[in-house]
């Protein structure tokens, strides 16, 4: 049986979620409020450590929602994610022909949604952990005043998807959302982290 050796279109997480969370209207939290913005709409360059150069784009995540009600006086709080061009021009074709929509159509006596469809189409993001190289650079810019100054400090993680690969069997996305979460709940449930603060 053929099979090609590159994938043109793939996500690095469920299809479904990611493509919904980057083609919605993005969001952030300034002064108090809420503030949507038209999908896509901000792109800021960054140079990422031990990555390089990137586009990252302005989008809606859950976390800014938490960190808004548990951060007393947070003045601002915005999330981006990098893309290439390549994933944005195949996003915006799909999105344009009606496949992201989550509306259901009749197709021949079935019912389906377009989107979901287009999930099953897609690789299973959890089966590209062999072929996935080089490395994320994950983190939180944070900008305030400390001592009267203005501060800037950027705490970040990378990781290379072959090492998380060999260590846990999945790519990098999934190792830095799961392995510190589940190391943050096993320090809980020991005991060894108590202090006051905010979980999210």
């Amino acid at each position: 049986q053929w099979r090609r050796s590159w994938i043109p279109f793939a996500t690095n997480f469920n299809p479904e979620i990611n493509l919904r969370e980057v083609s919605a209207p993005g969001s952030y939290w300034e002064n108090g409020h809420w503030v949507e913005i038209p999908a896509m709409s901000i792109k800021r360059e960054y140079e990422f450590d031990q990555v390089g150069k990137k586009d990252m784009y302005l989008l809606h995540h859950e976390e800014i929602e938490s960190l808004a009600k548990t951060i007393p006086g947070v003045e601002r709080i915005r999330f981006f994610m990098t893309f290439g061009q390549s994933y944005l021009t195949h996003m915006n074709c799909l999105e344009n022909v009606g496949m992201l929509s989550t509306e259901p159509i009749d197709f021949e006596g079935q019912k389906i949604v377009p989107i979901q469809f287009l999930k099953a189409l897609l690789p299973d993001p959890a089966s590209l952990g062999p072929r996935t190289v080089g490395k994320t650079n994950i983190g939180c810019i944070f900008t305030g005043k400390k001592d009267g100054k203005e501060k800037t400090a950027y705490i970040y993680n990378v990781c290379d998807h072959q090492e998380c690969y060999k260590e846990v069997g999945s790519q990098a996305i999934s190792y830095t959302t799961g392995v510190p979460a589940m190391i943050g709940a096993m320090m809980l449930v020991t005991g060894k982290w108590k202090k006051p603060g905010v979980f999210t």
